[in-house]
């Protein structure tokens, strides 16, 4: 049940709000990706100087969540949603303006933090208001709309760019935040209990937020075991287009429903997860969730390592390994928020920075490996479902205890 007094009839509405709020870096990513050969043209640059632009998205986007979590604490959640929200559209609308393409590196790293910023406090709003199974619930759903956005992201983003250049992304980019900033100020209270909002902080409190949750072993096996799984997902990203297009021979026009194969069961077993949730516990939904990886990973692993692959092996492995991830992420993020109640915003933080962080640095990894076959492809995949496999029974041989 909803808890912290939440009318009943203002829950669909503070949901959308919420889900809004972990839009807002997948639009910044997404919508803008048709838009970097044009840029590289306009600013007479290499595309791997506008490429940048997204690496260092991911390295402010890290540095938001890891403040971000530990301010809410003491500020409050929709203190700090606003100003990361109010930083995020700002650095839009001066990324439309720019003459340079230093400039744009530079606000795009504020753009990230104020992204980062304001999409922490998302699931840990959830936590304050939730308990037990509904925070599972609410964390899936919020998880759903991130899964969707990348499915409209691009459109959106090739018809702005046909119709003002790519200049339009980032006013879009802006108008959605003036707008998000708007409705969350009117509609959405704050959930932290005044009694727990000092408006003091230290370097030691922020420091010490992490700390609390690292002295947790449980928490820390937890942690690894998701963040394991979701790496998966990054190599297959970094590696898709290899996959499809340059090894199988796949036509470019049939790329996106090859793609939007896996959001589809991913969204799917979301919202099955949201069915089984009325009967099961989370973490049971979750141990699921990474058997079924594991098996996904074993049908590419062994797809890859035959003398000439299957398509149709290699896409059901990889549709399955990247759908399963819908009972994994929503479920873990609350059993692990549900462990860390005290520090659940640090909690969360560490949840994000730790899966970006692991994720990409093993799929920068598998993408220097120039190899003319799928097999080191395949066999990260596996290792990753293997490892998370073996981390969550650790974690429940740790939870017995």
């Amino acid at each position: 049940m909803p808890i912290k007094n939440i009318q009943h009839k203002a829950i669909p509405l503070l949901t959308v709000m919420l889900a809004a709020l972990a839009t807002l870096s997948p639009l910044a990513i997404d919508t803008y990706l048709a838009a970097m050969p044009i840029m590289s043209d306009v600013f007479g640059v290499h595309i791997s100087v506008v490429e940048l632009t997204i690496t260092l998205y991911f390295l402010g986007f890290a540095l938001g969540n890891f403040f971000g979590g530990p301010l809410s604490d003491s500020f409050g959640r929709r203190r700090i949603a606003l100003f990361g929200i109010a930083l995020y559209g700002l650095s839009a609308l001066g990324i439309s303006f720019c003459k340079e393409i230093e400039y744009i590196l530079v606000l795009r790293v504020f753009q990230a933090f104020g992204g980062g910023f304001a999409t922490v406090t998302a699931n840990v709003f959830i936590r304050d208001w939730y308990e037990g199974k509904q925070v599972a619930k609410m964390v899936t759903i919020v998880s759903l709309m991130m899964m969707l956005a990348p499915l409209f992201a691009p459109v959106i983003g090739s018809l702005l760019i046909d119709f003002k250049g790519w200049q339009a992304v980032f006013h879009f980019l802006f108008i959605f935040a003036v707008v998000l900033f708007s409705a969350f100020f009117i509609i959405v209270p704050e959930s932290r209990s005044k009694e727990l909002i000092t408006k003091k902080v230290t370097r030691n409190q922020i420091l010490d937020k992490y700390r609390e949750f690292f002295s947790d072993r449980l928490s820390v096996i937890l942690l690894f075991a998701i963040s394991f799984s979701m790496s998966g997902l990054y190599i297959f990203l970094t590696s898709s287009s290899f996959i499809y297009i340059e090894y199988f021979g796949i036509d470019r026009s049939l790329f996106p429903y090859l793609f939007g194969a896996n959001i589809l069961l991913n969204i799917l077993l979301s919202f099955l997860n949201t069915f089984l949730l009325k009967r099961y516990r989370p973490r049971y939904i979750l141990r699921a969730g990474l058997l079924l990886e594991l098996i996904a990973g074993i049908i590419i692993l062994v797809s890859v390592s035959q003398a000439e692959p299957e398509l149709w092996w290699v896409f059901s492995g990889i549709v399955l390994f990247i759908g399963s991830l819908g009972l994994v992420f929503g479920n873990g993020t609350a059993v692990i928020l549900n462990i860390n109640p005290k520090v659940s915003s640090s909690a969360n933080a560490t949840i994000g920075i730790s899966r970006f962080l692991l994720s990409f640095i093993i799929g920068s990894v598998i993408s220097l490996f120039k190899a003319e076959n799928l097999i080191p492809i395949g066999s990260a995949m596996f290792a990753c479902a293997l490892i998370a496999n073996i981390l969550y029974a650790k974690a429940l041989r740790e939870a017995n205890k």
